[in-house]
């Protein structure tokens, strides 16, 4: 299979914007952090360091609450030393779990100095909002205030622009450990979701009192959250008198996280003769009497086994997605390999870069599809209109007359003169014809013999294509008195459908008939494998984009660890197929040999006419070649090209009527052939829905997670 250089290249920077589109998903997906809310830029307060203690209390009418101590130190960029911050806050989300309330009571606030001074903050009476309560003394600075309705507890500060503060809160959690008839469950859910985003150290202790500890064999301690689906933690008996503790420092390393996993925490499982040690006192829930060990057990299992099959699961899709991505390059190539195996494909000839003469007297709608057969280009019906007409200029079968002299060429002031009349030709017989069915004693169908046509200025004229005299014959049927203004023949295109649905069908039919008959094409569809191996391409392109795009939303927050890379490796290949299918199907067009060599010509002359070496040509060229290098170039789409070259080299405009009538030349004669075309093809959609509907036509139309963080 021969790819272009320039389509290898091509390839290669689409594989590489999807690998770029891939990592940026990926990135904001997985592993990015998106910004805190702010109010402009470079505006945010976030928790970089947590120093976090909680001490598990089951005394008479504390039973199941844990006490909290948090060292916090948020970062702080305000915008503009003109916004200040004036609040941060750490969230305290209620929760119920099994009919119990998740609850806190805030005791202190205090914020510690880099010196160690600490300056205790006073409960303020209420939250405010407003800016002058912030700097009133009244509520605030150094004030804090616990909000049950948002959820979180408030510090307001001194107005803080770039600074790195710490503050020190300590609460209450109620009903934090929960007790069952067979286990007892304490449960932390430490920080989540936005809290930690920026986490650069978390510290953390959980003391168990020594007469509140099981004994070893009789609990189980596990944490949740992190890259890892847990996190390491140390037990020690010693680290602080009177207390079991369990200990963890994560560092920036450790505290990564995705979707899926954004959350730190915590839980103690104690059962067998110790299965209500450290609930005592804790008060009754919904499923007290119920049996939960098991339950519970499973959770933790469940938990991960998730993360481990999420491991064994990524690598069996990587794998089926190698082999499914080698499936479908096998299948691209083959493909190519069959086709060529079974149809007779004639490779180009690229040796013939320009042609500077005009190949044969062909029609101008057949030579823009030759010279587009084997490119993904759609001939532009406008620009076919008015290479016909001027063809029908050229060979003077018509002419294009103002009315008003001292008007604009606009279509109402433009008469279209027939100048030649066809004659009622009697059909005759040449002599072998006739002595041929004199000696067979058979009537035979007599053989048309054409005479030389003349217009009306006695001017031999050259013979028309099938197109030129369908369209003609057009301006026979309309005009009165051999004229009729662009106008009115635009007008009548629009109106009389029936006829000018049968004009356009013979002008569609018209590239199968001359391709069929006069050797250009192998068979009448000779463009299918062509389209359906370029469909194919682009559904290939729109699987991997959708691939790309809906995939990435599906997996966001699960564990899909290098499934994505899975996703990005099949939307690439999908991307590299598409594109190998498509340049494919420019060579699947079933030319014959000599239709082939044709095409070769005809390009080479679209190069010609499309370069600058027309311009830069020191050769003279004769106006009459001129006249057809304008015709051709305007049904190839290019005729601003031939008109800027012929203005400076054509050694004499006024030897040609055509050449020399600047209308012909200007942008407005292509403009109104653009009109009919459209005009047609309007009065053919209106036909072809009057015959289908018969006589109507239609047009139009974990276990969750808890915490907050800073912010203004």
């Amino acid at each position: 299979m021969n790819i272009k250089a320039g389509t290898a290249r091509l390839i290669m920077v689409i594989v590489a914007l999807s690998i770029v589109l891939g990592m940026y998903l990926y990135t904001n997906y997985y592993f990015f952090k998106d910004e805190e809310e702010s109010t402009g830029f470079n505006d945010y307060a976030r928790i970089t360091d947590i120093d976090y203690q909680a001490v598990l209390s089951d005394e008479p009418g504390n039973g199941g609450n844990v006490i909290i101590t948090e060292r916090i130190t948020y970062d702080v960029h305000a915008a503009s030393k003109d916004n200040l911050f004036w609040e941060l806050y750490r969230d305290l989300p209620v929760d119920y779990v099994d009919g119990l309330k998740i609850d806190y009571k805030v005791n202190s606030v205090k914020q510690i100095y880099p010196s160690g001074e600490e300056v205790i903050y006073e409960e303020s009476p209420k939250l405010y909002w407003f800016d002058e309560d912030y700097t009133s003394n009244i509520y605030g600075p150094g004030k804090w205030y616990h909000s049950t309705g948002y959820q979180c507890v408030l510090f307001y500060v001194d107005g803080i622009y770039r600074d790195e503060v710490t503050f020190e809160i300590e609460y209450v959690m109620y009903n934090a450990a929960l007790r069952y008839s067979d286990v007892s469950e304490l449960y932390l859910s430490m920080y989540s979701d936005s809290t930690i985003k920026y986490l650069e150290s978390f510290k953390g202790e959980i003391l168990i009192p020594n007469k509140d500890m099981p004994a070893s064999g009789n609990y189980l301690a596990h944490t949740y959250g992190t890259n890892s689906s847990t996190f390491p933690f140390t037990e020690s008996s010693t680290k602080n008198p009177g207390y079991y503790t369990f200990s963890f420092e994560l560092d920036k390393d450790d505290l990564k996280f995705k979707g899926y996993n954004e959350y730190l925490e915590f839980s103690l499982l104690s059962f067998n003769e110790d299965s209500n040690i450290f609930t005592d006192y804790a008060p009754d829930n919904l499923y007290s009497d119920d049996v939960y060990l098991e339950e519970a057990l499973a959770a933790i299992n469940a938990y991960d086994d998730a993360y481990n099959s999420a491991k064994t699961n990524q690598k069996i899709t990587l794998i089926i997605t190698i082999v499914a991505s080698l499936i479908i390059i096998v299948y691209v190539i083959n493909r190519d390999k069959k086709i060529k195996k079974n149809y007779l494909i004639h490779k180009e000839n690229n040796n013939i870069i320009y042609y500077r003469d005009i190949p044969s007297n062909l029609d101008p709608y057949f030579a823009a599809t030759l010279v587009f057969s084997h490119h993904r280009h759609k001939v532009n019906m406008g620009d076919v209109y008015s290479a016909l007409l001027l063809n029908l200029v050229r060979k003077n079968y018509i002419e294009l007359k103002k009315i008003d002299e001292t008007k604009n060429w606009v279509p109402e002031n433009i008469n279209v003169n027939i100048l030649y009349i066809p004659n009622n030709i009697i059909p005759t017989l040449d002599n072998t014809t006739l002595n041929q069915a004199i000696s067979d004693k058979n009537i035979l169908e007599p053989k048309v013999v054409l005479e030389k046509r003349v217009n009306i200025n006695g001017k031999e004229l050259e013979s028309l294509s099938i197109n030129e005299e369908t369209y003609f014959n057009l301006f026979i049927k309309y005009a009165i008195n051999n004229t009729i203004t662009m106008q009115a023949f635009q007008k009548k295109i629009s109106t009389d459908i029936n006829n000018t649905e049968k004009f356009v069908s013979s002008i569609e039919k018209s590239i199968t008939d001359i391709g069929v008959s006069q050797g250009y094409f192998q068979k009448a569809d000779y463009d299918k494998l062509k389209r359906t191996t370029n469909s194919l391409g682009n559904k290939y392109l729109i699987l991997a984009i959708l691939l790309l795009i809906i995939g990435s939303f599906v997996i966001y927050n699960k564990q899909v660890g290098f499934s994505f890379i899975s996703l990005l490796i099949l939307s690439i290949t999908l991307i590299i197929s598409g594109i190998i299918l498509k340049h494919c199907s420019k060579q699947y067009v079933l030319l014959t040999e000599f239709g082939e060599d044709e095409y070769i010509k005809w390009r080479a002359l679209y190069n010609f006419l499309n370069s600058a070496t027309l311009m830069n040509e020191k050769e003279v060229v004769e106006v009459v070649l001129w006249e057809e290098y304008l015709v051709y170039a305007t049904a190839f789409g290019i005729a601003d090209k031939v008109i800027k070259a012929l203005e400076i080299r054509c050694p004499d405009l006024s030897v040609s009527p055509m050449l020399n009538n600047q209308f012909y030349r200007s942008r407005n004669f292509i403009t109104f052939n653009h009109r009919i075309s459209r005009s047609s093809y309007r009065a053919t959609y209106r036909s072809r829905g009057i015959h289908i509907s018969g006589g109507a036509f239609y047009g139009g139309g974990g276990r969750g997670g808890g915490g907050g963080g800073g912010g203004h």
